[in-house]
């Protein structure tokens, strides 16, 4: 009985120093160094340029370029096994370079698109699975300044039009976008 209640709190206090740690790196990223002040002055019109279709972007450890997007498909085979799209699925050919000094996991659940109008849609991990041939191209460990390619697939309504991917380091990181084009 007292190990079993000593299971149940230390799980709980892993859930909870998980959701703090979360919540630590959200608020974390808006405030001043340490050791300086903000100073407040006139707002500066600054447009930043962002990043052109296919040119690499970066989240955290993580080098991302976008090599093809593909909306054309309904169906992704492998062998005798098929999955349909519910409206259409949108096949965009990734590749993922580790830029930092450790190796890292890249999460493909963690990677989103946005549609012209701003809908957001997760990877379909059973078609991604099929797209790339059986193998789970990205559920892989990449060490330092290794490469990995290959495809993330989002089902999507048939009049979508992507124009954007976050992509992201880790699950719990803040993200970059790609243009599609």
């Amino acid at each position: 009985m007292k190990v079993s209640l000593a299971v149940l709190i230390s799980a709980g206090a892993m859930v909870v120093l998980f959701a703090a740690g979360i919540v630590a790196e959200r608020y974390s990223r808006g405030l001043p160094a340490a050791g300086t002040t903000a100073v407040a002055g006139p707002p500066v019109a600054v447009v930043p340029a962002g990043p052109a279709p296919g040119e690499a972007v970066r989240d955290g450890k993580f080098e991302f370029a976008v090599t093809r997007v593909d909306c054309s498909r309904t169906t992704v085979v492998l062998e005798r096994l098929k999955t349909t799209a519910d409206g259409k699925f949108c096949v965009v050919g990734l590749t993922v370079r580790n830029v930092g000094d450790g190796a890292k996991y890249f999460v493909g659940q963690a990677q989103k698109a946005y549609d012209a109008a701003g809908a957001e849609y997760g990877s379909d991990e059973l078609a991604g699975l099929y797209a790339n041939r059986g193998v789970e191209a990205f559920v892989r460990r990449i060490g330092p300044g290794e490469t990995a390619t290959g495809k993330l697939v989002f089902d999507v309504p048939k009049e979508a039009v992507l124009v954007t991917l976050e992509l992201h380091d880790s699950p719990l990181s803040g993200g970059v976008r790609a243009p599609l084009g």
